[in-house]
């Protein structure tokens, strides 16, 4: 394990433990204090995995929409065919054109043969 490795797992688990509730740690019957449970542990740490899954899908969402910019009507788009689907002397791609926008992410595509049957994200 590196050093970088350890100080990020280092940071993970000093972060969950400031997560877990201080009712969690119950007293015996003989005034001694008891450790949190497996359960809980694995409660935070779900927790904690479900958060950092949150930011990472945020932070993707945020660079492809950097990369990637919205399409307007009438622009023009080529759309790759795959290997599968094509003789050698085929295109490997076609051009489309968009003839509609259905709930801001799925378009409606026309080429000089007709209308797509489905529709393209």
């Amino acid at each position: 394990m590196l050093a970088t490795e350890t100080c990020v797992t280092m940071e993970v688990e000093t972060e969950v433990k400031k997560k877990i509730d201080p009712e969690a740690i119950s007293k015996t019957p003989d005034g001694t204090t008891a450790t949190v449970s497996r359960a809980q542990n694995v409660k935070v740490f779900g927790e904690s995995a479900r958060e950092g899954l949150e930011e990472q899908a945020k932070e993707m969402e945020t660079t492809s929409s950097k990369k990637f910019q919205k399409l307007t009507l009438g622009q023009n788009v080529t759309i790759k065919i795959p290997d599968i689907d094509r003789a050698k002397m085929d295109p490997r791609s076609i051009i489309a054109v968009i003839t509609a926008i259905k709930d801001e992410e799925f378009y409606e595509l026309a080429t000089n043969l007709g209308k797509l049957k489905t529709l393209c994200t």
